[in-house]
């Protein structure tokens, strides 16, 4: 050992340091889950809301076809 020397770990590692990595770990994966579940839910809406627009686009055509406006 030389002078100063005490044996103790250094202050950055240590049983207090690992707890806090996992908290933080734990915290990260929580709010990445989130995220994940949001961005899962506006896919779905999105997808819900194309095939919305593709139903009405579909009765505009029919309907302009059963007018006369279409010349198929």
């Amino acid at each position: 050992m030389s002078a100063g020397d005490t044996g103790a770990p250094p202050k950055t590692g240590g049983q207090g340091d690992a707890f806090q990595r996992r908290e933080k770990a734990n915290e990260d994966f929580a709010i990445r889950r989130r995220e994940k579940d949001k961005l899962m839910e506006l896919r779905k809406k999105i997808h819900e809301q194309k095939d919305h627009l593709q139903k009405l686009s579909d009765h505009i055509d029919e309907l302009t076809r059963e007018q006369g406006g279409e010349h198929n």
